[in-house]
């Protein structure tokens, strides 16, 4: 499954890559492909996985997702 996360704090590379890598520590997310232009992050998942969990991590990171 995917599904596009937007994130209005992402400003820079540095933003883009601790997103990044703070997703890959979600379990049931498989790939992750984030936009600094569009202020989103695609987020590939395996069926059953919730994003609640990719929701809450990014928020206490202090890159809450607006959806």
């Amino acid at each position: 499954m995917k599904k596009t996360l937007t994130i209005p704090t992402i400003s820079c590379e540095h933003c883009l890559k601790s997103i990044e890598r703070e997703l890959t520590f979600v379990d049931g997310v498989d790939y992750v492909q984030g936009n600094i232009d569009s202020k989103a992050v695609m987020v590939e998942y395996r069926d059953g996985a919730s994003l609640d969990e990719a929701r809450t991590s990014l928020s206490e990171a202090g890159y809450a997702p607006s959806n």
